[in-house]
Protein backbone atom coordinates (compact mmCIF):
# COMPACT_ATOMS: atom_id res chain seq x y z
CA UNK A 1 0.00 0.00 0.00
CA UNK A 2 1.14 3.53 -1.37
CA UNK A 3 1.26 6.02 1.80
CA UNK A 4 0.15 9.70 1.14
CA UNK A 5 1.56 12.85 2.53
CA UNK A 6 -0.27 14.96 4.51
CA UNK A 7 0.03 17.74 1.76
CA UNK A 8 -1.19 15.69 -0.46
CA UNK A 9 -4.19 15.06 1.23
CA UNK A 10 -4.60 18.04 1.95
CA UNK A 11 -4.15 18.88 -1.57
CA UNK A 12 -6.83 16.29 -2.22
CA UNK A 13 -9.40 17.37 0.42
CA UNK A 14 -9.39 21.01 -0.84
CA UNK A 15 -10.22 20.14 -4.61
CA UNK A 16 -12.71 17.80 -3.68
CA UNK A 17 -14.48 20.61 -1.37
CA UNK A 18 -13.53 23.28 -3.95
CA UNK A 19 -15.52 20.47 -7.00
CA UNK A 20 -18.69 19.74 -4.74
CA UNK A 21 -19.16 23.60 -4.18
CA UNK A 22 -18.96 24.33 -7.82
CA UNK A 23 -21.10 21.26 -8.80
CA UNK A 24 -24.05 22.53 -6.26
CA UNK A 25 -24.08 25.78 -7.89
CA UNK A 26 -24.13 24.94 -10.98
CA UNK A 27 -27.20 22.41 -10.02
CA UNK A 28 -28.95 24.77 -8.27
CA UNK A 29 -28.40 27.57 -11.20
CA UNK A 30 -29.91 24.89 -13.80
CA UNK A 31 -32.77 24.54 -12.05
CA UNK A 32 -36.00 24.99 -13.53
CA UNK A 33 -37.81 28.03 -12.12
CA UNK A 34 -41.64 27.39 -11.25
CA UNK A 35 -43.56 30.89 -12.25
CA UNK A 36 -46.44 31.17 -9.93
CA UNK A 37 -49.40 33.24 -11.65
CA UNK A 38 -51.16 35.80 -9.48
CA UNK A 39 -54.02 33.38 -10.02
CA UNK A 40 -52.68 30.06 -8.86
CA UNK A 41 -50.71 32.34 -5.86
CA UNK A 42 -53.68 33.20 -5.08
CA UNK A 43 -55.31 30.58 -5.11
CA UNK A 44 -52.39 28.80 -2.81
CA UNK A 45 -53.02 31.33 -0.02
CA UNK A 46 -56.76 30.28 -0.22
CA UNK A 47 -56.29 26.86 0.57
CA UNK A 48 -53.34 27.39 3.30
CA UNK A 49 -55.94 29.81 4.90
CA UNK A 50 -58.23 26.51 5.05
CA UNK A 51 -55.69 24.28 6.49
CA UNK A 52 -54.54 26.99 8.79
CA UNK A 53 -56.96 29.55 8.95
CA UNK A 54 -56.96 33.31 10.59
CA UNK A 55 -58.71 33.45 14.25
CA UNK A 56 -57.32 35.04 17.13
CA UNK A 57 -53.78 34.24 16.53
CA UNK A 58 -52.35 34.94 12.98
CA UNK A 59 -53.18 32.23 10.38
CA UNK A 60 -50.33 30.59 7.95
CA UNK A 61 -51.15 33.30 5.10
CA UNK A 62 -50.33 36.34 7.20
CA UNK A 63 -47.33 35.02 9.13
CA UNK A 64 -46.11 34.28 5.33
CA UNK A 65 -46.00 30.51 5.09
CA UNK A 66 -47.10 31.04 1.61
CA UNK A 67 -43.54 32.01 0.37
CA UNK A 68 -41.68 29.26 2.44
CA UNK A 69 -43.92 26.75 0.36
CA UNK A 70 -43.19 28.00 -2.79
CA UNK A 71 -39.59 28.12 -1.53
CA UNK A 72 -39.74 24.68 -0.62
CA UNK A 73 -41.35 23.31 -3.34
CA UNK A 74 -38.51 24.96 -5.60
CA UNK A 75 -35.31 23.81 -3.94
CA UNK A 76 -36.61 20.86 -2.31
CA UNK A 77 -38.66 18.73 -4.09
CA UNK A 78 -39.06 17.64 -7.88
CA UNK A 79 -40.53 20.37 -10.38
CA UNK A 80 -43.50 17.53 -11.34
CA UNK A 81 -44.59 18.15 -7.49
CA UNK A 82 -45.26 21.90 -8.13
CA UNK A 83 -46.94 21.81 -11.53
CA UNK A 84 -48.84 18.60 -10.26
CA UNK A 85 -50.10 20.54 -7.34
CA UNK A 86 -50.65 23.71 -9.48
CA UNK A 87 -52.85 21.78 -11.43
CA UNK A 88 -54.51 20.04 -9.01
CA UNK A 89 -55.40 22.95 -7.11
CA UNK A 90 -56.67 24.96 -10.40
CA UNK A 91 -58.87 21.51 -10.97
CA UNK A 92 -60.09 22.04 -7.97
CA UNK A 93 -64.23 23.56 -7.16
CA UNK A 94 -63.51 27.53 -6.46
CA UNK A 95 -63.08 28.42 -2.94
CA UNK A 96 -63.91 31.91 -2.77
CA UNK A 97 -67.52 31.93 -2.25
CA UNK A 98 -68.10 29.12 0.14
CA UNK A 99 -68.38 29.01 3.96
CA UNK A 100 -65.86 27.93 5.99
CA UNK A 101 -67.47 24.47 6.98
CA UNK A 102 -68.19 23.81 3.00
CA UNK A 103 -64.22 24.43 3.00
CA UNK A 104 -63.56 22.33 5.42
CA UNK A 105 -65.50 19.81 4.05
CA UNK A 106 -64.50 19.50 0.38
CA UNK A 107 -60.60 19.71 1.89
CA UNK A 108 -61.38 16.35 4.30
CA UNK A 109 -62.96 14.76 0.98
CA UNK A 110 -59.96 15.66 -1.11
CA UNK A 111 -57.69 14.24 1.78
CA UNK A 112 -59.51 10.84 1.78
CA UNK A 113 -59.22 10.60 -1.80
CA UNK A 114 -62.53 11.31 -3.42
CA UNK A 115 -61.36 13.85 -5.66
CA UNK A 116 -58.35 11.73 -7.08
CA UNK A 117 -55.82 10.03 -5.80
CA UNK A 118 -53.03 13.04 -7.58
CA UNK A 119 -55.23 15.67 -5.41
CA UNK A 120 -54.93 13.78 -2.72
CA UNK A 121 -51.23 13.40 -2.81
CA UNK A 122 -50.93 17.14 -3.76
CA UNK A 123 -52.63 18.19 -1.02
CA UNK A 124 -51.06 15.87 1.46
CA UNK A 125 -48.10 17.54 0.14
CA UNK A 126 -49.51 20.99 0.77
CA UNK A 127 -50.83 20.55 4.36
CA UNK A 128 -47.40 19.07 5.09
CA UNK A 129 -45.39 21.90 3.89
CA UNK A 130 -48.38 24.33 5.65
CA UNK A 131 -47.76 22.99 9.24
CA UNK A 132 -44.36 22.92 8.76
CA UNK A 133 -43.69 26.54 7.57
CA UNK A 134 -46.14 27.66 10.26
CA UNK A 135 -44.40 25.70 13.15
CA UNK A 136 -41.26 27.32 12.14
CA UNK A 137 -42.50 31.22 12.00
CA UNK A 138 -41.02 33.49 14.40
CA UNK A 139 -44.07 34.19 16.00
CA UNK A 140 -45.00 30.15 16.69
CA UNK A 141 -41.51 29.16 18.22
CA UNK A 142 -41.27 32.64 20.17
CA UNK A 143 -44.89 32.63 21.52
CA UNK A 144 -45.72 29.03 22.12
CA UNK A 145 -42.82 26.77 21.68
CA UNK A 146 -40.78 28.99 24.13
CA UNK A 147 -37.85 29.53 21.51
CA UNK A 148 -35.10 31.38 23.00
CA UNK A 149 -32.19 32.24 20.49
CA UNK A 150 -29.53 32.17 22.91
CA UNK A 151 -31.35 30.23 25.84
CA UNK A 152 -29.21 30.74 29.38
CA UNK A 153 -27.91 34.36 30.12
CA UNK A 154 -24.85 35.67 31.02
CA UNK A 155 -24.52 37.45 33.73
CA UNK A 156 -21.10 39.14 34.70
CA UNK A 157 -21.33 41.03 37.98
CA UNK A 158 -22.93 37.81 39.66
CA UNK A 159 -20.88 37.27 42.81
CA UNK A 160 -18.87 34.12 42.97
CA UNK A 161 -20.26 31.64 45.71
CA UNK A 162 -17.61 30.13 47.52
Amino acid sequence: MKSISRRNWVKGMALATLGSVVFTDLKAANAPSIQWSADQDQLLQAWMGVIIPESSIPGAVSLGVPAYVKVMLRDCYEPTTATTLMKVLAALPSIEKVTESEKEQLFFQIEQGKQGSDAQKAMKTLKGLTIQGYTTTEYVMVNHFNYMMAPGFFNGCEPIKK
